[in-house]
This record gives C-alpha cells, structure tokens and sequence, in this order.
C-alpha cells in the first residue's frame, strides 16, 4: 500500500513538472506567447468561412464564423493532444530510462498541455458569442463532461500512436496527416444535419461527431448534446480505450530498450 501511494505521488509530481514545462516552453521565446493558441482555430474558421462563400454548406441559422469556430476550439483540442501524444514517449526517452513510473504520465501530460489551449482559444469563442449575442443556458453544465470524453478519447489514440511511434517514427510524422483527414470527415465545417440519412448512422462511428456537435449545442443553442450521436461517442470512445489501453501497458515494458 505504501509503495502504490508512492508511485501515485511519484507520478502526480512528474504530471505536473511535464505539463507545466511543455506549457511554459512552448512560447517561451516567441513574439506572440500564448496567443499561437487561438492562431490555428482562427486561420481555420477564415478559411472554411471563405469556402462557404463558394459553396451550400448549412450553418443551421447560426453566424458561420461562430458556428464553426465552436467546432474549432475542442477539434484544436483534441488534434493538438493527439500530436503531442505520438512523440510523448521518445521525447521524454531521457526521463524514462532513469525514472520507473506509469508510462501513461508522458501521453497524459500532453493531453492537459492542450487543454489550456482549448481555455485559450476559448476566450475567442466567448467574444463571438457575446458579439452574436449568444447566450448561455444551464445546458453549459454539459462542458466538464464533453471535454472528459474529448480527453479521454485523445488519450486513448495517443497511447496508440505513441506505443507504436517508439518502434516506427513513421506514425509520429504521420499524426498530422491523420489529424487533418479527421477533420474533414468531422462536422466541423459542416452540420450533421447535411450528412445524407444513408450515411448517418455509419458516419456516427466517428466518435469525434457526437462531441462536436455536443459542444455546438451547448453553446450555441442552449441544448444538451444531441442523444444518439453522443451515445455512440461514449460507447465507441470506450472501446478504443479499452483496447489501446492494455496494449499501451504490455508494449511499454519494451520502451526502455529501444530508446
């Protein structure tokens, strides 16, 4: 009991130690600081706001830029943390040949490192809303739970490619690809409601489309998110945690050896 206690304590204080020094390091010697944060929604949203100039795309009778940047704050989140998951391990190779903790610390650590870009980007957000004259309802009590699910989801792909990135860096460099295909194949430029009926169900495997379309809902129409689509997030979220998990878990005893 006393050595689990220890490895716990152990493993809090590295948490925070690694988070805290990717947060600061991050923008340390830039001009910008903490505003690189809110660059990558911004450029986004100009960009898909200018191809619906040019195209049928449905904004549910929402400003666009509003409603696509409430899709762009927790997709940044969660794309940045699976980044930053894939080479959590072999960054960190230093720390994990001299120190026996939880290897989950290190693809964690990244996961936290991008939330504060979420509250970042966030403070956005909250000006477009009160510029559009949004308002919030109780439904915004939704928030602790989507972003738990969007974390827990980052997390669990991030184990993957962060396992498997040790051995062939090959899926390190190739997070940012996969990350920009899984953009276009979320709504974030789009509704779900523009998804032909044929589709829906299949296209609801994504569990990334429940959660977008649960934080429009919170912010932008003071409603829950959406019950089908959320549910198969939750469900499918689960399974992936459920499986790289444990692989997580028995490929890390071999991460020592090959760093």
């Amino acid at each position: 009991m006393l050595k689990g206690n220890l490895v716990l304590s152990q493993s809090l204080s590295l948490l925070r130690a690694l988070t805290y020094r990717d947060i600061t390091s991050r923008y340390r010697k830039s001009l910008l600081g903490p505003a690189w944060a809110l660059i990558q929604p911004l450029v986004y949203m100009v960009i898909f706001t200018f191809i619906r100039g040019v195209t049928n795309i449905s904004n549910e009778d929402i400003p666009y830029p509003v409603f696509t940047f409430a899709a762009l704050v927790p997709w940044t989140f969660f794309s940045n943390a699976v980044i930053r998951s894939a080479p959590s391990i072999v960054s960190n190779a230093n720390i994990i040949k001299k120190i026996s903790v939880p290897r989950e610390v290190f693809p964690l650590s990244a996961v936290l490192t991008s939330l504060f870009d979420f509250f970042m980007a966030g403070t956005v957000l909250a000006l477009l809303m009160a510029y559009y004259r949004i308002s919030i309802g109780l439904a915004l009590l939704w928030l602790p739970v989507l972003l738990l699910i969007t974390a827990i989801l980052a997390f669990s792909i991030g184990m993957f490619l962060a396992s498997f990135g040790t051995f062939k860096r090959d899926l390190v460099m190739g997070s940012t690809i996969l990350m920009q295909f899984w953009l276009f194949t979320s709504p974030i430029m789009y509704p779900l409601s523009q998804v032909p009926d044929k589709w829906k169900t299949l296209y609801m495997m994504n569990p990334v489309v429940g959660l977008i379309e649960g934080y429009r809902n919170i912010f932008l129409k003071a409603a829950p998110p959406p019950a089908e689509p959320f549910f198969w997030s939750v469900v499918v979220t689960l399974i992936i945690l459920a499986i790289t998990w444990p692989l997580f878990r028995w490929i890390s005893q071999y991460f020592a050896d090959v760093l």
